[in-house]
Formats: structure tokens, sequence, C-alpha cells
């Protein structure tokens, strides 16, 4: 009977061992682990681009994000020939292709990145036309302006701005935005000066209250 006894409480007291200091380690480092990685996610190195088309004799500056003072940064072109880069990440468009800039980051000996970014060098725009010549809009609308360049292989891209962003102002890519009553020209223009606009005409919103049913006009 007192072997019996003796017995529960032995298995009693490995239960109690078991619970108080096995499991506690696992669901610690199981919360510890999933911290960690979400730091990791946010202060990842990144590139500004991940791919950019250049016109032939163009630059464009490649930045990281996320590194520290002591990490050092290096790139390379995959073909010089097509697009150079030097040691602050200017990236120069030689000639017609595409080419890969390899941006390696080490701390000390060790590597903690390396990212890829794609070049593509094409042809600059001769001309532009826009697709619209006026537009009326609402304050509060919104719409887009599409510029055509020819040649049709050429990688330029048109610059928008607007004559009066306090009427209707455009985004980089013609995105309209009609902000008060008035009239003023959307431009869209190309590296060799060539241009075409387009005339927008604000107007206030009508007063739309449906007048109830009987009321003397």
């Amino acid at each position: 009977m007192k072997f019996a006894l003796w017995k529960k409480c032995l298995l009693a007291f490995g239960i109690c061992l078991f619970l108080s200091v096995l499991l506690p380690p696992v669901f610690g480092s199981t919360a510890v682990a999933s911290a960690t990685t979400t730091d990791e996610e946010q202060n990842s190195i990144k590139l500004n681009v991940k791919s950019k088309s250049l016109v032939k004799d163009s630059t464009f500056n490649l930045k990281l994000y996320n590194i520290t003072e002591s990490q050092k940064v290096s790139y390379k072109s995959g073909d010089t020939s097509i697009a150079t880069v030097d040691d602050s990440g200017l990236i120069t468009a030689v000639d017609f292709g595409t080419a890969s800039i390899t941006v390696t980051v080490k701390d000390g000996t060790k590597t903690v990145a390396t990212l890829d970014c794609s070049i593509t060098v094409g042809p600059a725009a001769l001309s532009i036309k826009l697709t619209k010549s006026e537009l009326t809009l609402t304050v509060g609308d919104k719409t887009s302006l599409t510029a055509i360049l020819k040649p049709n292989n050429t990688v330029e891209e048109a610059k928008f701005w607007s004559n009066d962003s306090n009427i209707a102002s455009v985004s980089i890519g013609g995105r309209i935005s009609a902000k008060s009553a008035g009239v003023t020209y959307i431009f869209a223009s190309i590296g060799n000066g060539k241009y075409d606009y387009c005339k927008v005409t604000v107007v206030e919103k009508s007063d739309t209250t449906p007048t109830p049913s009987g009321t003397a006009q």
C-alpha cells in the first residue's frame, strides 16, 4: 500500500517537473523566433528599383535602403557595353540592350545581401502627342491623360506638368486631379524639347439636391 502511494507521488512529481521546466522554454523560443523574423523583414536591404528603362547616354542613380555604416556596398555591371555603374551606384546607359547590375553588400568578410537590377537601354522619343486636347472636369474628378511617343520602341517616358496645379494637378504618369474651378493647361514633353498640351476646364459641382414633391418653385 505504501509502495503504491509512493509510486503515485513520484508520477505526480514527474508531471509537475515536465510542465514547469520543459514546456516554458519551448513556447518561449517560438515567440522570440517570430519577433526576430518580423524585425528582419522590416529591416531588409532593398533597392529603389528592380528594373529600369533608360535612354541611351542618360544616367540613373541606383540607391540602397536599410544598410548600416559598417556595411560596404559594391556595384558591378553584367555587360559594360550596354550599361556601366560607378562606385556610388550611378548607372550610365551606353548602348541598346539589357544588362544586369549586381549590388553586393558585405559586413566585414560576410556577404549579407546580393541584389540585381535589370537595365534596358533603348532609343529616345522623337515626337509626342496627347490623346486629348481639351477636357472638362468637375472639382474632385480624376482622369488619366495618355501621351503617344514615337518611335514605338522608345523607352523614354513623357514628363507631365500643370500650368496651374491649384486648378488641376498632374502626376508623373499623367493622372489629372481637378482641384478648383478655372482653366489651366497640362503639358507633356520629351527630352528633345518637343511637347504637347491639353486645355483643362474645371467647373464647380452642381447642386443636384432634388426638390421635394409639391413644393412651390
